[in-house]
């Protein structure tokens, strides 16, 4: 049985929390790919509006990545369908304070829509994208980062 997985192959509860932490830990440091892959991985799984929601967060994510690219055309694109993604979600949020989020992405949405208009994607954007946070007494457990490739994890010679 492969670790974090259930009997049936599935992720245990453990293992998604701990990827969810993870990817939240990727975005406050704005490595915005690591975060969207770990995401993924629980999206995978993930069903009816949670996976919706989870979606959304791996769009914002490629979202931010395309903003440290300089590429306007994906970042309005997925802000877009991110927020449609995500928008309004109240179920299980693995302790992250989704409304606080939602609220200070709100500058991010206002300047994809300049940016659709027209408005060069450097020009007038936000000073920072917001870091996620969670809700009092909420405790992240991250899973450790994935060895780099070729890196050998037991090798410490």
């Amino acid at each position: 049985m492969d670790e974090g997985r259930d009997e049936r192959g599935f992720l245990t509860a453990e293992r998604v929390q701990g990827l969810f932490d993870r990817a939240v830990a990727h975005w406050n440091a704005r490595r915005f790919f690591e975060a969207h892959e770990d995401w993924e991985t629980i999206w995978h799984e993930a069903e009816g509006r949670r996976r919706e929601w989870i979606q959304g967060l791996i769009q914002l994510a490629a979202a931010f990545h395309h903003v440290s690219r300089g590429t306007s055309s994906g970042f309005v694109k997925l802000v877009r369908s991110g927020s449609a993604k995500a928008e309004g979600y109240a179920g299980d949020t693995h302790g992250l304070d989704f409304l606080d989020l939602w609220a200070r992405l709100s500058p991010w949405r206002a300047h994809a829509e300049r940016v659709a208009a027209g408005a060069p994607l450097a020009v007038d954007a936000p000073p920072d994208v917001p870091t996620l946070r969670y809700r009092p007494g909420v405790v992240p457990q991250p899973l450790p980062p994935e060895p780099e490739a070729g890196e050998d994890a037991g090798d410490d010679a």
